[in-house]
């Protein structure tokens, strides 16, 4: 009768509220930047956006947008060139890497990677695609492959050099009787019957760049005659081919501006450079002109028109971009505006990213790459292209490197910049920056930050323009603890009343050390790393103010030296100080500064863990799990105490972009882990959430679970690795298993690993004393 009662609460109680997750575990997402468009393919019912780091369809009918990465169905990544093919209805994607995808017009995916496997000497980018009914030939860094569309697979390969040597072709056109190729040291010429072309001496050089000033990097036929395009550092030049050399037919073709593409389209002949796109009809009369005045700010790298003569541009700061008229619209999918990533933080469901410079000796690169924000599934970005602040453009805030989110509010950050110093950014709008005023020039360059706000910060010794932020931090009651490159005091916190005060290091540290990350323990320590500065060595500086910022009488502080360089820090939930060096990992445990290492035993041997790996960034997920990022190697999950490889994610067996991961960052509220790589960022939902003190509300998701649903099911809101039982309403016990920090996961079967039978099952979580415990039920049909 108990069991029965129990299970008439439960089902009509809502004890549950059931709600689903964004993305399930075990997915990935891509946040990849749209607005560099580079190439474009017209396939009649969709255009095609190749740009430097991803690709998109803009589908004529319905006006949609349509992604697409190695998270549904690429198989590389850096796309150089596409071209589409109406005969076999497919689109054909060159990659920098020399492989190969097709996309059908269904969207599904035949991968060739036979030139990146093959062991070619020289430069393998596939530089542009020529598609002659069967055939596509592909201009490469080597010569000239040809593929058959058909059979699917490569005909032949022409080495066209001196002695059949390898030479660049930029691109390949073709009339009735000749394939020509334009290289990078002239234009060479095949015939296409009667002869071998795969034989280098059947290829002639019907115009060499005997000046060595430059390369022939475009060709086109149109009307019968062949157009290249000469590439100078005094400009381009296009050059006429009709049984001669000659010059332009028309006076326009001899613009010195960067000519970007040659294209056919709807009868037309589209010239495209850097500034404008020109189109002429076939008695070579300018139709169009398109330039500045149209899409202000361009910078254009391929033009097309549609059936309709509506012009699309590829361009490199609006993505794809519709011209009618001199009215434009520029389409492109929600992304931030880079795909760099130097420094993340995650906070109450806001992602925020900065997009400077993180190099291994934080050289300026004057990058106004800026920052973005995530929330909600969207995008946006304050760069000093966009201009969505002032700031940018009046004070040239550039070189983003740094960033502390307020606790109290996701909409406050503070960033750190290599040179401009600490702003103050809240509610999408810049409050103000500080950095050294008094010992700016007044003149030149550094007049404008005269109007910064005064701070204890200072400029780099020997550098009157550049206060350099390069680590940032709240405490535990507020106070926001800057990091300050290249000065005697590195270290400076503006407390929360709004007064600022520094710290002197002079005995430990050198007078122009630099400065990199910063976290804060559990027990208010401040952990900073150091280079070269300290006795010509790298290492951490710890500082305990006692919790009394005015009360220097007993400020405690001590270096931590290690072997190599720090390129991240993170605090476990242990408090605990996991160090990324470019020699492994290496774990201090506070007080102490004597770095430890992970001893593992692997393959009958005993070795540290990561000891050969450049260790670049470290997360700490809800489970106290580590996420850690290499320069090389990818990224790692281990258990919370390292013993222990959960996952090893790569470029190659995973959808990330790149095996060099930059840093990391994990939504606790979520366990979504974002993961940002040298081409991009990409992120994976994990299990692991942060844990509840207490059990207030069960979530189980999904709920119910359709027959066809094969996946995990989690149970969310759980006490922090609290344990979970799963039970019939008889009360028999199906699973029991423990939470992965504030989520627990279960595959659907019982202790017999068979799949549970349908029905309605209850889920019941607790802590390990039994005293917090909260019940849901779920709904399973197998």
């Amino acid at each position: 009768m108990r069991k029965l009662i129990l299970f008439l609460i439960l089902c009509f109680s809502g004890i549950s509220s059931l709600k689903a997750q964004p993305f399930a575990i075990g997915n990935w997402r891509e946040h990849l930047p749209y607005l560099h468009g580079r190439t474009l393919a017209n396939t009649g019912s969709r255009i095609f956006c190749a740009t430097d780091e991803g690709l998109f369809a803009y589908h004529f009918d319905d006006n949609s947008l349509e992604r697409f990465s190695k998270l549904n169905g690429l198989n590389d990544f850096g796309i150089s060139t596409i071209a589409y093919s109406a005969d076999y209805k497919l689109t054909i994607l060159g990659y920098t890497t020399s492989n190969i995808d097709f996309v059908y017009d269904d969207n599904s995916i035949l991968n060739f990677s036979d030139i990146k496997r093959k062991n070619i000497p020289g430069d393998k980018t596939i530089n542009r695609i020529f598609i002659n009914g069967r055939y596509a030939y592909l201009a490469c860094g080597f010569g000239i492959v040809v593929m058959d569309l058909e059979r699917k697979e490569i005909k032949e390969t022409y080495f066209i050099g001196i002695n059949g040597a390898s030479v660049i072709v930029n691109e390949v056109a073709m009339d009735n009787d000749f394939i020509y190729a334009a290289t990078e040291n002239g234009i060479y010429r095949g015939a296409l019957s009667g002869v071998d072309l795969t034989d280098f001496n059947n290829w002639s050089k019907i115009l060499d760049d005997t000046a060595n000033a430059g390369t022939f990097n475009l060709a086109l036929v149109y009307n019968n005659v062949l157009f290249v395009n000469y590439s100078r550092s005094t400009g381009d030049t296009i050059m006429a081919w009709n049984g001669s050399w000659g010059v332009p037919l028309v006076p326009e073709l001899t613009y010195n501006f960067r000519n970007r593409s040659l294209r056919a389209a709807e009868g037309n002949l589209l010239v495209c450079s850097d500034f404008y796109v020109m189109v002429f009809d076939n008695t070579y009369t300018r139709t169009r002109y398109v330039d500045g005045t149209v899409i202000p700010e361009g910078d254009i790298y391929d033009a097309t028109l549609d059936k309709q003569l509506i012009m699309w541009v590829a361009d490199r700061k609006k993505g794809l971009v519709k011209v009618v008229g001199t009215q434009i619209e520029s389409i492109y999918p929600n992304g931030p505006n880079s795909a760099q990533v130097s420094m993340m933080q995650a906070s109450n469901g806001t992602l925020w990213v900065t997009h400077g410079p993180r190099n291994r000796s934080w050289n300026n690169q004057y990058d106004l790459q800026g920052f973005s924000t995530y929330k909600d599934g969207k995008w946006e970005t304050y760069d000093g292209k966009s201009e969505k602040t002032a700031l940018f453009s009046t004070y040239n805030y550039y070189d983003v490197v740094s960033l502390a989110v307020d606790p109290s509010n996701s909409d406050h950050v503070f960033f750190g910049a290599s040179g401009p110093g600490l702003l103050n950014f809240k509610d999408a709008q810049p409050l103000g920056f500080y950095r050294d005023t008094l010992g700016t020039s007044t003149t030149g360059a550094c007049n404008s930050y005269k109007q910064a706000m005064n701070s204890t910060l200072k400029n780099q010794f020997g550098n009157n323009c550049a206060t350099k932020v390069h680590g940032i931090a709240y405490d535990y009651n507020a106070n926001l603890w800057v990091s300050n490159a290249g000065v005697d005091n590195v270290l400076s916190v503006l407390k929360n009343d709004g007064s600022w005060k520094t710290f002197f290091f002079k005995q430990r540290i050198g007078t122009s050390a630099k400065t990199g990350d910063m976290v804060i323990d559990k027990s208010g320590y401040i952990w900073t790393t150091i280079f070269e500065n300290i006795g010509g060595k790298d290492g951490i500086l710890v500082f305990n103010f006692n919790n009394t910022i005015d009360n220097p009488a007993d400020d405690e502080y001590d270096v931590a030296v290690l072997p190599e360089r720090v390129r991240g820090l993170a605090v476990d939930n242990d408090g605990i100080i996991w160090a990324g060096t470019e020699g492994g990992l290496f774990l201090f445990y506070p007080p102490s500064v004597s770095p430890q290492q992970i001893l593992i035993k692997q393959d009958g041997s005993y070795q540290y863990l990561l000891s050969a790996a450049i260790v670049t960034a470290i997360a700490v997920d809800g489970a106290n799990r580590k996420w850690v990022g290499t320069e090389s190697g990818g990224l790692y999950l281990f258990s919370a105490d390292g013993q222990e490889e959960i996952h090893h994610f790569t470029a190659e067996n995973s959808p990330l972009f790149s095996n060099n991961i930059t840093y990391l960052a994990i939504d606790d509220k979520s366990g979504e882990v974002y993961i940002g790589t040298d081409k991009g960022l990409i992120s994976y939902q994990s299990e692991a959430l942060a844990g509840e003190s207490a059990c207030t509300d069960l979530v189980v998701y999904p709920n119910p679970v359709k027959r066809e649903y094969d996946g995990p099911i989690a149970i969310k809101g759980v006490v922090s690795n609290g344990s979970v039982k799963i039970t019939d309403v008889a009360g028999n016990l199906v699973y029991e298993t423990k939470a992965l920090g504030g989520q627990a996961i279960w595959d659907g079967k019982n202790f017999k690993g068979e799949k549970a039978a349908t029905g309605v099952y209850i889920v019941i979580s607790s802590d390990a004393s039994g005293g917090s415990t909260c019940i849901a039920k779920l709904m399973l049909a197998h």
